[in-house]
Order: structure tokens, then sequence, then C-alpha cells
């Protein structure tokens, strides 16, 4: 029998895993590789409600789902968001905040401590390709991570992050399963399709290396990548509790205040951590940075630039007091 070569350490058998299941292929290859393995489970699916791209086609997701578990005798759980449109629109990053949020909650209900996606290591690399285009930095090409944590004490897990996705078809295949392919996946208007239909052939084709073997070599490169990154995140978080001046409310800062003479001593390397760093303890959302943004800061500090304020992602504040007039970096979360 096909099995899966997936990350079983993720999901170990004395947790709870609530399974994010879209009625897509990769996520029911997901839902039938833990039942493989035997672990406790509650199938949760997230109705995104989106009438205007999928007619009639999110309810009939969520219907195809509930029947597969009936079938299997598995929990199932659903929850329909109300996303804002904006002319018509609905926001990518504002869709995905919405569903971990949904996925999140449904694991407090349901006693999990694990929500375990399908992200493959296929998506891994899309994920990398499109923060390239981005300027995202070195972190942007790590793609997601295998692991993080989502909400509270609720843990994101990925045990797909190694697995190719033209695998999760075949396990399916071989295990009789149908799936449902989303419409919208192949529309061109979004970003990540027309890289999965366009620049991944394209890339397979000039580097004469399956599409496959590009997923697994990029999964093992960002492993090694994301260890020695953590190393770097460490000592950066070292040094930016070094140089704080202010830290207001000590434990989840609104107001963060370090000192640039400090700064500037820094390795280049650590310069660029410590402002991520730093962002990040004003809002832990903030993940999509890019490289651009922290460069500018970075070299107003070091150069000794005019006192200035920059607008980042998520209502993050920077100001760099200028060298007369402090000579500090400040940081702080604006609105609610």
């Amino acid at each position: 029998m096909l099995t899966l070569d997936a990350d079983a350490t993720l999901v170990p058998p004395h947790q709870r895993v609530l399974v994010a299941v879209s009625s897509g292929a990769d996520s029911l290859a997901l839902l039938g590789w833990l039942l493989d393995i035997e672990r406790e489970i509650v199938v949760g699916h997230v109705n995104h409600a989106l009438h205007e791209l999928r007619p009639d086609q999110c309810q009939a997701d969520e219907d195809f789902v509930r029947a597969k578990c009936l079938e299997l005798n598995v929990r199932f759980v659903a929850a329909t968001l109300d996303l804002p449109r904006q002319n018509g629109h609905i926001n990518e990053n504002i869709a995905r905040e919405g569903r971990y949020l949904a996925l999140a909650q449904m694991a407090r209900e349901n006693n999990c401590a694990l929500v375990a996606t399908a992200h493959t290591a296929t998506d891994g690399l899309e994920t990398a390709l499109i923060n390239l285009m981005r300027g995202g930095g070195p972190q942007g090409w790590l793609g997601a991570p295998p692991r993080r944590m989502l909400d509270g004490a609720i843990e994101l897990v990925r045990p797909f992050w190694n697995v190719p996705r033209a695998a999760t078809r075949a396990y399916l295949r071989v295990k009789n399963w149908t799936w449902r392919e989303d419409a919208s996946n192949l529309d061109p208007v979004f970003r990540r399709n027309r890289t999965r239909a366009e620049l991944l052939p394209l890339l397979s084709e000039i580097s004469g290396r399956s599409l496959d073997d590009l997923a697994r070599g990029h999964a093992r490169g960002a492993t090694i990548l994301r260890d020695e990154s953590a190393l770097l995140e460490n000592l950066a978080g070292a040094q930016l509790s070094r140089l704080t001046l202010k830290r207001e409310p000590p434990s989840a800062p609104d107001l963060l205040t370090f000192d640039a003479d400090g700064f500037r001593a820094l390795d280049v390397a650590l310069q660029r951590r410590v402002l991520r760093r730093a962002a990040r303890e004003i809002s832990p959302a903030l993940r999509d940075l890019s490289a651009a943004k922290v460069e500018i800061v970075r070299l107003a500090v070091t150069e000794f630039g005019r006192r200035e304020v920059w607008s980042w992602p998520h209502r993050v504040r920077v100001e760099w007091t200028g060298r007369e007039r402090g000579n500090r970096v400040r940081l702080w979360r604006v609105g609610n």
C-alpha cells in the first residue's frame, strides 16, 4: 500500500489534532494519512463563503467534507467566515488570517492542542518564489515553517512540509478517494496560480529536474537555513534585550525604544535581525516585512540620517529620532 513520507513527529500520538480539510486533494490526503497512523483527530472545515468567485461551490465543499467524515466515522466541525469586501474583492491576507482564527477557535472548542494543515513541499517552493517577487528578505525564502504557534496555546503544524504535491494525488488514487478541485485555483488573476501554472513548469524545464525534485530540494535547504536562522534570531533577541531602553508594558509591549549607538556597533546581519525582532515584539503577526523597509531604517540609523518616521505593516510605526534628538530607535503600534 502506498504511504506518504510525512513528518509524524509533528503530530505526537498523545495529542488530539484538528485537521483542516478543505475538500482538496492535499487536505484529504492529510486526513487519510493521520487515520493511517492512528492519530486522534477532529476535522475542521472553513467555509469562506466566496459567492463572487465560487457560486454555490463553497457550500458544496462543506457538504463533501461532511459526507466523507460521516463515511469515515470522524467528528466534523465547520465555521463560515464573514469576510470584508473592498471594491467587491477579498484580500488574500485577510482571508488567511480569518481562516487561521477560525481553525484556532474550533481547536479550542474541541480540546485540540494542534491544528494540522496540508501545506506541501510544493506549496513551500511556491511561497518562497512569491516572497522573492515581493522583495522579501531571507526569511521569505524559507517558505512556511513546519510548525508555529497559532493562537494562545494552539500550535499550527504542517506534516507535509517535505511531501511534494504529486504524492498526495497518487496516495488518494491508491485509496480510491475522490476530491474536489477549486476552479479559482486556475484563475490567473492570482499570483500564486500563475506561479503554479507557469513559473514552476518553466523552472523544471530550465533546470532539467522534476518539479517534485525541486520541491524536495527546497524543503531540505529551507530546513538547514531555518536552523541557522533560529541561531541568529536568538542572538538578535539577546542583543535587543541588551539595547532596550524602554519597553511598555513589559510583557507584550506597545512601545519599545532601543539605543542607536549600541545598534550601530552590531554586525550588519544582526542589525537587520534586531529591527525585525523589535517589530515582532510590537506586533507578533508581522511576518510579511520587506527587506527594503528594514534596510531604509537601518541605513538611516547607521548613516546618521535626519529624524524620520516610517509606517510598517500591521499598524507598526518606526522612528529614528536623529542623533541630536535622543539617538534612539522607537517602535510602537497605532490603534487597536
